[in-house]
C-alpha cells in the first residue's frame, strides 16, 4: 500500500531533508511507541523509498496508547513514518541501532526519541531545521510588510541562511564517522568562492558562467553517494536526481544523454540502483516538456530496455516503450525529417523536399479541432504573410479525408499561397513518421528539411522566427 501524500523538505536556499542510514549492526527490532493521547487507535508504519512512501506495517495502539514494533531480523535503514492521520504523522530515522523508544508530545506535535543516539540526533536536527523555518517565514513576512527597509531584512535573512549551513557543516563534520554525520554532510552541495575561480575566467562573464556550471556539474554528487542502498529509502532521492538533470545539467541531449550513461553505467553491478536510475531517467525524460529531451528518451530506451537489459519491465511496459519509440524516433530534433509526397487538391504531388525557402514550417491540421480553428488562421496571418517567400514556406498537411470539410476551411479564411496537401488514401504513414497524435502539430524545418523546433504552438514559432530575421517584430499590415 503507497501513501498518496507530499510533503515539504525544503526552505530558502538551504535544503531541509531527512537522511537514511547504512546497513550494519545485527540486533532485531524493538522499538516501543508511546501516545498517550491515542488510545486504542491504529497506527501505520510507513518507509520511503525512490519517492514514494509505502506501508510497511500497522500496529494497533492499547488502551494506555501504548504499541511495539518488533522484528525478528532488522529492518531496511532509512526514513520511516508513523501515520495516525493527516495532520499527525512523524517522521523518525531507522539505523543501525533499531532498539529505542518513541514517545508523542502532543503539546509540540513532534515525536521524543529515547535510545538509539543517531536516530535521536536525527530527531533533534530535524526539530532545529523547524525552528528556523519559522524564523525565516516571519523574517519573510517582515520584509513584505517592510518594503522601506529590505535592506536588513534581507541581510537578517542571508545571515539565518549562513548559520543554518555552519550548523550542517559543523554537526556533519563532528559526525563524519557515523551515519547521522554522512546524511547531514549529503545535504552540502560543494560551492566555489568567487576568489577560488582562474583570473582568465573572472573577467570573462561567459567564461566565468562556463568554469561554474562545470564546477557544479563535476562536484554535484561529492557528498552524496547514490550506491548507498539506504539514501534509496528516504524523500529526498528522486528530487536530488531530478535537480541534477533537470537544472543542474544544460538542457540539450548533447549535455543530458552523456551523462545519464554515465551515471548509469557507474552502478551497473548494483542490480537495484542499475534498475532505479534507468527506469527514472527513461521516464523523466519521456515527460519532459523541454524540445529535444525525447531524443534522450530514445536513446535510453533503445539501449536499455529494447537491448533486453530492462529485465524488470512487465509486458505492458515494454510495449509502450516500443510504441513510444516508434513514434517519436524518426522525428527527432536534429534529424532529416522524414520525407512526405502528398497531393493538393487538384490531385498534383508535391514534395516536402523540393521546397526551396531558408525555413520550412510543416503543420499538421484538422478543421474539426478548436485549437487548429485558431492556430491555422493564425500562422497564416501572422507567419507566413509576414516573411518573404525566400525565407518562409509553410507545407500545411490536412490530416483527415474529408476533402468538402477541408475545401471549406480553407476558402473561409482564404487560405491561399502556401501548399495544402492531403493524403486521401492515407497511404504516407505520416502520422506515424511525426508521431501525430493531437493536431495542430508544428515542425520548424531548415533549408536542407533538417528538424530544428518542435512542439511550438504559433507563438512559439513566432519567436523563434522572429529571432533568426525572418518575420519583423511589428507585423506587417
Amino acid at each position: 500500500m503507497r501513501l498518496m501524500r507530499k510533503k515539504l523538505w525544503s526552505f530558502c536556499s538551504f535544503l531541509l531533508f531527512t537522511f537514511s542510514a547504512l546497513h550494519c549492526g545485527a540486533q532485531a527490532v524493538q522499538i516501543q511507541i508511546n501516545f498517550p493521547e491515542h488510545r486504542d487507535s491504529q497506527l501505520l508504519v510507513a518507509g520511503y523509498y525512490f519517492g514514494g512512501l509505502y506501508v510497511k506495517d500497522t500496529l494497533q495502539l492499547d488502551a494506555q496508547g501504548m504499541a511495539l514494533l518488533s522484528k525478528d531480523s532488522l529492518m531496511d535503514q532509512g526514513i520511516y513514518e508513523l501515520y495516525l492521520n493527516e495532520q499527525q504523522h512523524f517522521d523518525f530515522l531507522l539505523g543501525a541501532d533499531q532498539q529505542f523508544g518513541i514517545k508523542l508530545v502532543p503539546e509540540k506535535n513532534q515525536i521524543r526519541v529515547e535510545g538509539a543516539n543517531e536516530t535521536k540526533q536525527f530527531q533533534a536536527y530535524i526539530n532545529y531545521l523547524a525552528g528556523q523555518k519559522a524564523r525565516y517565514a516571519e523574517l519573510s513576512a517582515k520584509l513584505k510588510d517592510a518594503p522601506d527597509s529590505p535592506a536588513q531584512i534581507k541581510h537578517e535573512l542571508q545571515q539565518l541562511d549562513q548559520e543554518v549551513r555552519q550548523y550542517q557543516y559543523t554537526i556533519g563534520l563532528k559526525n563524519k564517522d557515523n551515519l547521522f554525520g554522512k546524511m547531514v554532510l549529503a545535504t552540502q552541495r560543494p560551492t566555489i568562492n568567487p576568489e577560488q575561480i582562474p583570473e582568465k575566467y573572472r573577467a570573462n562573464d561567459s567564461l566565468k558562467w562556463v568554469y561554474e556550471y562545470n564546477f557544479r556539474k563535476q562536484h554535484y554528487w561529492d557528498n552524496f553517494d547514490l550506491g548507498e542502498r539506504a539514501l534509496w529509502r528516504t524523500p529526498f532521492v528522486k528530487s536530488q536526481l531530478q535537480d541534477y538533470f533537470n537544472k543542474v545539467l544544460l538542457q540539450s541531449p548533447d549535455s543530458v544523454l552523456p551523462e545519464a550513461i554515465r551515471i548509469i553505467e557507474k552502478f551497473r553491478d548494483n542490480a537495484e540502483i542499475f534498475q532505479n536510475l534507468t527506469s527514472f531517467l527513461v521516464n523523466n525524460t519521456i515527460q519532459s516538456k523541454i524540445m529535444g529531451m525525447e531524443n534522450v528518451f530514445v536513446a535510453l530506451a533503445k539501449r536499455y530496455y529494447l537491448s533486453g537489459q530492462g529485465h524488470w519491465a512487465d509486458d505492458k511496459t515494454m510495449e509502450n516503450i516500443r510504441q513510444e519509440v516508434a513514434l517519436r524516433q524518426n522525428n527527432l530534433l536534429g534529424q532529416p525529417a522524414p520525407e512526405l509526397l502528398l497531393e493538393d487538391a487538384e490531385g498534383k504531388f508535391h514534395s516536402l523536399y523540393d521546397q526551396t525557402a531558408r525555413y520550412t514550417i510543416l503543420a499538421f491540421w484538422e478543421p474539426g479541432c478548436s485549437h487548429c480553428k485558431k492556430e491555422i488562421p493564425k500562422l497564416y496571418d501572422e507567419l507566413f504573410l509576414q516573411a518573404r517567400p525566400s525565407e518562409l514556406t509553410v507545407y500545411a498537411v490536412y490530416t483527415m479525408t474529408d476533402k468538402q470539410e477541408w475545401s471549406d476551411f480553407l476558402e473561409q479564411h482564404e487560405l491561399n499561397g502556401w501548399h495544402n496537401l492531403w493524403d486521401p488514401k492515407q497511404i504516407s504513414n505520416m502520422k506515424r513518421l511525426y508521431g501525430i497524435r493531437t493536431t495542430p502539430s508544428f515542425f520548424l524545418l531548415d533549408q536542407d528539411k533538417k528538424i530544428i523546433a518542435k512542439q511550438l504552438d504559433v507563438a512559439g514559432l513566432r519567436h523563434f522566427l522572429m529571432m533568426k530575421g525572418v518575420i519583423p517584430e511589428k507585423r506587417n499590415i
